[in-house]
């Protein structure tokens, strides 16, 4: 009895610590957010604007569907010009900035925290140097098994992440990683219940 009671103790105080982490990394990010949020430059938003597929965007956020209408292209586009880029929202299912950044040493190394950068450089890359770089993507990082760090925790004139930095994806710890299969067992399921 004195055993249940000390294990429900300790499994109470272990989901207080995981809800405070959870809400303290989000206002984190946010914060980080507006500490580097700036005007675009009218080059940038031409080069960044294409990179946004709206149809994903609007999949992956409903917030947004929920804020601006469903197929409101206009508004989700300058949504993510507006906020999305500096929240690190995914803009197309085949780019992820975190991603870019952890995987090509030599752009953390010359662009550090811009992210701006990152977009600007893959928006702006041949087919050729995008072909030869790694795939931009938390999936590919989760099957490669490599930690994913966010863009903000990198300084220029360094490769590795700031001190202290924890990754925002481990090959254990993927809350923003989407599988095609969820949605087939997800449906195979609902089929099944009916």
């Amino acid at each position: 009895m004195k055993m249940l009671k000390v294990s429900k103790i300790l499994s109470l105080a272990l989901a207080t610590v995981v809800a405070i982490s959870f809400f303290s990394v989000n206002s984190f990010a946010a914060s980080r957010a507006e500490t580097h949020k700036r005007a675009l430059t009218a080059e940038e938003i031409s080069v960044i604007t294409p990179l946004v597929d709206w149809e994903y965007y609007q999949k992956v956020n409903p917030d947004l569907v929920k804020a601006f209408g469903r197929d409101n292209q206009a508004a989700l586009v300058n949504h993510f010009l507006e906020w999305g880029i500096w929240e690190e929202r995914q803009p197309r299912a085949d780019f992820n900035v975190d991603a870019y950044a952890t995987r090509n040493l030599d752009l953390r190394s010359a662009f550090g925290d811009d992210i701006i950068a990152y977009y600007m450089h893959y928006g702006q890359a041949s087919q050729t140097d995008k072909y030869y770089r790694p795939t931009p993507t938390l999936e590919d990082c989760y099957y490669k098994n490599t930690n994913v760090y966010s863009v903000y925790d990198f300084v220029k004139g360094q490769t590795a992440p700031r001190a202290g930095a924890l990754p925002i994806q481990t090959y254990n710890f993927h809350p923003k990683l989407h599988f095609a299969w969820e949605d087939e067992q997800k449906a195979e399921n609902e089929k099944n219940n009916k």
